[in-house]
């Protein structure tokens, strides 16, 4: 036994995304469906790809199968009566069923529930895309398309690499996918439930992050979110409108200049339990201070400025 999807996959990319010239196209797919939520994937029992599924496809589905909703197929078969299949381009780092940029889609125009039936896959399905044949199989279509695009350029615009004057025979072109993207329009399904209408490009089934918080470490993270987004700004905005108060202002002597470089590292507080230094001081002496410390020397008894007293004679 072979894989179906990986048979009908490569077919499509051998003949460059022509849908015409796959093999067994008008068959039917019974598949197992191996989730419904977030991306509704589907398996043949070797590989899982995810199913985009159009409006006409879904709204045939619930007409005939009222009782029936899609998250129900969980683990249950199906038989997919009328597809077809597309190339597109997408972020492989992002879309997850894809490589190299490139995604084969399995448009599901109509479908019906096989709930009497039971598939037991021969082996623990895994994703298409990272099977090795399947990804030569892409590399190899996306050498033929580099290649077509050379062709296509004039001579002028290939440039050649040369060593020592020499030309080596290798040219430089762009790396472009040549084929025809799909356009059909599919439904986004989220844990089985239809969304709006969307181009095929925007449904693809992307990574995404890591599990959400529950509970105590939701709401512990919200309020540290929100205290954050609080505290931050409001501390910031007072330190910026602080203005000192006109009695702490009064206090500074008039005449003072304010100690900065060296010496207001020294005046800064020690810490507790650490001897404190003395205060820095201001060594320049003003006008006023200068008169000041004259009158106080005048003032003293017995000595007068800039003069010394006798010494006294020796007693006979």
């Amino acid at each position: 036994m072979t894989s179906a999807f990986k048979t009908l996959f490569t077919d499509l990319i051998n003949h460059n995304g022509d849908s015409s010239k796959v093999s067994h196209s008008k068959q039917m797919l019974k598949v197992f469906v191996k989730e419904t939520s977030p991306y509704f994937l589907i398996s043949d029992s070797f590989f899982y790809v995810p199913a985009y599924f159009t409006q006409a496809a879904l709204d045939d589905f619930e007409k005939k199968f009222p009782t029936t909703k899609v998250s129900d197929l969980l683990q249950k078969v199906i038989l997919i009566t009328n597809w077809s299949l597309e190339l597109k381009k997408v972020d492989s780092n992002s879309v997850f069923t894809s490589y190299a940029g490139l995604e084969v889609r399995l448009v599901v125009n109509g479908f019906k529930p096989q709930l009497g039936e039971t598939i037991h896959p021969v082996r623990h399905p895994s994703n298409l895309y990272r099977d090795d044949e399947f990804k030569t199989t892409i590399q190899h279509f996306r050498h033929r398309s580099i290649q077509a695009n050379l062709e296509k350029m004039p001579a002028t615009d290939v440039p050649l690499f040369s060593k020592g004057g020499v030309d080596q025979g290798v040219v430089a072109g762009k790396d472009d996918w040549n084929f025809k993207e799909g356009s059909t329009k599919v439904v986004t399904l989220c844990g089985g439930a239809k969304k709006s209408v969307a181009a095929a490009s925007s449904s693809a089934a992307k990574v995404k992050g890591g599990a959400k918080r529950t509970g105590k470490a939701a709401s512990k993270a919200a309020s540290a979110k929100k205290a954050s987004k609080l505290t931050a700004p409001s501390v910031s905005s007072k330190v910026a409108k602080f203005t000192p108060s006109k009695a702490k202002a009064a206090t500074v002597p008039k005449g003072k200049k304010s100690v900065t470089g060296a010496a207001a590292k020294k005046a800064l507080p020690t810490p507790l339990g650490a001897k404190k230094s003395a205060p820095a001081t201001n060594d320049k002496m003003t006008m006023q201070s200068f008169k000041q410390f004259i009158k106080f020397q005048k003032g003293k008894k017995g000595t007068t400025l800039g003069k010394r007293s006798a010494p006294k004679k020796a007693a006979k």
